[in-house]
């Protein structure tokens, strides 16, 4: 280890991948070998064999030699210079994959340089599920000799053919295709295929095709709403066209999104109550690309929460969508990015990772719910996907919209065009936010007299609840009345939770490394058989909820209720059956769910997440109880009568105040004024460097050590380091830089892992880099 850490030498041109027997190749290409070791950071230099010249350009898939191995890599530039003195190998050959486009490759090398990953592991973003694990692994994708086949008939119109036959020639591709990956996928038989070619429509041979390591037919995109996790809200009658007749305030929203032209701000802030109708924004919008001749990407949270609204987008653009969520096994994702490379999908619909789909030419851009924290990855590369959104509108010349209710702080100050809808179609209101002081009331929590009395009044209207609280499991801790014993996990230094309802079931979980162990009978410490379960988590009130109105349908919306494929659509759909019903669950319920019978919305307990040590405790405080409180009175119905409870054990809570006047503004002008005072984002950047280890020494050594490097290079405020809490038998701690130059502090500590990634792993150190970290315990 060096005391001057960040005193690195400068980069030097891309090492030459020496040959044993030279070869003859009149010109050199860059390549990136798909490897996750930092020791490739920059691309390697090949030969490029006459005979594939032509075919090669910037972001082509090709395989090199590299050691004794084959690997899988891209093309990251051609014409390069070629090192003196230096036998290059060549390229081995061109991979049959969709060429990786040249804007991407390069938003790639952008993200390794902000986000401070090996610009491999970051390459791996861009090519598609079918070789992105190469970053992560060791093989080239095998390529075998196998019967494929593959459509030669260009017009079947004079032969003899069935209806049948007809339709499943048109889905055969004119591309070779493994014959037994084609039955799967269109669900037919061998004979058949046959048939077709003996009437000379398709050719069967055996061919040498990459293998696709999948059991799994593509999903037809009349399937992607059996994928959407079941919930059932009908397509429209009038898909394909324009479904709904937009609102004046729409209409200029939309206007404002598409921006004028040579306007080289790319980014629009779509700032709209709940309800407001941010979504027909979005697709008229996207349709103003497609009559261009251009494409779309749409990012949500997470589809599986929010099925409604990929329907909408799928029944808008009828065969041209493609939506990517959690439910599609590696095969299916790897045909549908290869749909989107051939342009067959023109309009995607997806997570954060949809961000690096081949959509070409790119249109828009739309980021919905753009204050949700899961756009940031919280493994490497630990990108923001509204960042790079911004990025890649930027240099592809597209139309980049962030859609919220509740925008962060840093997107209201940094965007400078702001579009405000601040009504509901149709007229409709946002619903009062009413206030129980839990001090008054301490005896009935969770369910206190005024939301028990709220929560009859509905139900007898036959009306829906939704109810909120942020605590997983039946109990949040166990502790020995006697001793003061509390049940702690053994390889965390965190309390163990309660799950489950029946009693001589219970286990305590960790949240953190999964440790399980059913509950004892007695404190191991006293003997003790008086044994508490302390507080109450979504599991008990479920129960509790269940006890108190039993002849109304309880539903639970949690972590542990959906890890089933299926169960979310499955929770979602039971939910909406018409009728009284209570919906009960962490914040997944606050998302963008459309309920129209919802009258009442109860938060349970506003102030948990407020005790966090982090500077964004409030601003996630506010975002979901205003998200929540959207979720009521969607309706004509529902209005008159809609409520949001808050429970709080502080009503005198600034953020409360903001939350009660649905005051948007009022709150982020807050916010931003106490940033600002600070220097905490948006006034700078945060990076965090998080040091763990088995021992306490090699932690605090190394903590030290980046700590005092980082101060060295001068780059901003540098906090710590400050040791964590014990994370499965890590012992952790971080350093914190608040900085102008986040690029430039990345950089330094991403040529410190590079040199150290031996003296670390001898010693058991990890060290990882989180740029605009989203948490900061």
């Amino acid at each position: 280890m060096t005391d001057a850490l960040f005193d690195m030498p400068e980069e030097t041109p891309a090492p030459a991948a020496r040959a044993e027997d030279a070869v003859a190749c009149s010109t050199a290409v860059a390549v990136y070998p798909l490897v996750p070791t930092r020791s490739f950071d920059e691309p390697l230099t090949y030969g490029l064999p006459d005979e594939l010249a032509s075919d090669v350009g910037v972001g082509s898939i090709v395989e090199v030699p590299l050691g004794k191995a084959a690997r899988v890599g891209v093309v990251a530039a051609v014409d390069v210079d070629r090192p003196p003195g230096v036998a290059l190998k060549p390229v081995s050959r061109i991979v049959d994959a969709p060429r990786v486009p040249a804007s991407l490759v390069s938003l790639a090398e952008w993200v390794a340089d902000q986000y401070g990953c090996a610009r491999t592991v970051a390459i791996g973003l861009v090519v598609g599920p079918r070789f992105a694990a190469q970053a992560r692994a060791s093989a080239v994708p095998h390529r075998r000799r196998q019967l494929a086949v593959r459509r030669i008939a260009e017009d079947v119109g004079g032969l003899d053919l069935t209806k049948r036959q007809r339709d499943l020639a048109a889905r055969i591709p004119t591309g070779w295709i493994a014959l037994s990956v084609l039955l799967e996928r269109l669900g037919t038989t061998r004979p058949t295929v046959g048939k077709l070619a003996e009437a000379g429509v398709v050719a069967l041979e055996e061919q040498f095709l990459d293998e696709l390591a999948s059991d799994e037919p593509e999903l037809e995109e009349g399937d992607v709403a059996d994928a959407l996790d079941g919930i059932d809200v009908g397509r429209t009658a009038a898909a394909g066209g324009s479904l709904v007749e937009l609102t004046r305030a729409q209409l200029d929203a939309v206007d404002a999104c598409w921006g004028a032209d040579g306007d080289p701000d790319p980014a629009t802030l779509l700032v709209g109550i709940t309800g407001s109708g941010k979504t027909e924004v979005y697709l008229e919008t996207i349709a103003r690309a497609l009559e261009e001749g251009k494409g779309a990407i749409v990012l949500v949270p997470e589809i599986a929460l929010t099925p409604q609204t990929a329907r909408r987008f799928l029944a808008r653009f009828p065969g041209t969508v493609e939506v990517l969520h959690s439910a599609m096994t590696k095969a299916q994702r790897a045909v549908a990015h290869e749909r989107i490379a051939r342009g067959d999908a023109r309009v995607v619909v997806g997570p954060r990772s949809a961000v690096f789909a081949p959509v070409q030419p790119l249109g828009v851009l739309v980021v919905d719910e753009e204050h949700d924290p899961s756009y940031k990855q919280d493994s490497e590369p630990r990108y923001d996907a509204r960042r790079v959104a911004f990025r890649r509108a930027l240099g592809e010349g597209a139309r980049l919209v962030l859609g919220s209710a509740t925008p962060r702080p840093e997107s209201w100050h940094g965007i400078r065009r702001h579009v405000v809808m601040r009504e509901r179609p149709g007229g409709g209101r946002l619903p009062p936010v009413e206030l129980v002081d839990l001090r008054d009331h301490a005896d009935h929590f969770p369910l206190t007299t005024p939301v028990q009395d709220a929560i009859d009044a509905v139900l007898q209207r036959g009306r829906k609840v939704i109810v909120l609280h942020n605590r997983r499991g039946y109990a949040v801790a166990l502790h020995c009345r006697s001793c003061g014993h509390t049940f702690r996990c053994p390889r965390c230094d965190v309390s163990l939770v309660i799950h489950g309802r029946i009693a001589r079931r219970q286990r305590l979980t960790c949240h953190h490394c999964g440790h399980d162990e059913r509950v004892p009978e007695a404190c191991p410490e006293c003997r003790s058989g008086d044994i508490a379960r302390m507080g109450a988590g979504t599991e008990r009130l479920e129960g509790l909820i269940a006890e108190r109105w039993p002849a109304t349908p309880v539903h639970r919306l949690d972590a542990d209720a959906v890890r089933t494929r299926g169960a979310v659509g499955d929770i979602l759909t039971a939910f909406n059956q018409p009728g009284p019903g209570i919906l009960v669950g962490t914040q997944m319920v606050a998302k963008g769910h459309d309920f129209p019978d919802v009258e009442l919305a109860v938060v349970i307990d506003a102030d948990a997440g407020l005790a966090i040590p982090d500077f964004r405790a409030e601003e996630r405080a506010f975002s979901l109880v205003a998200q929540l409180a959207g979720r009521a009175g969607r309706s004509a119905a529902t209005a008159e009568h809609a409520r949001v409870l808050i429970q709080t054990w502080d009503p005198e809570h600034s953020f409360l105040t903001f939350a009660r006047a649905h005051d948007v503004d009022g709150f982020l002008a807050r916010e931003l004024g106490e940033r600002e005072q600070h220097g905490f984002p948006p006034y700078s950047r945060i990076v965090r460097v998080l040091v763990s280890a088995r021992e306490e020494g090699p932690r605090d050594e190394w903590a030290l050590a980046i700590a005092k490097g980082m101060r060295q290079l001068g780059a901003g405020s540098v906090l710590g380091p400050a040791r964590l809490l014990r994370i499965n038998d890590r012992e952790r701690a971080q350093v914190l830089v608040a900085t102008h130059r986040a690029s430039d502090v990345a950089s330094a500590v991403r040529k410190f892992l590079k040199t150290t990634e031996a003296g670390r792993r001898k010693v058991d150190v990890r060290v990882a880099l989180d740029v605009d970290p989203q948490a900061l315990v």
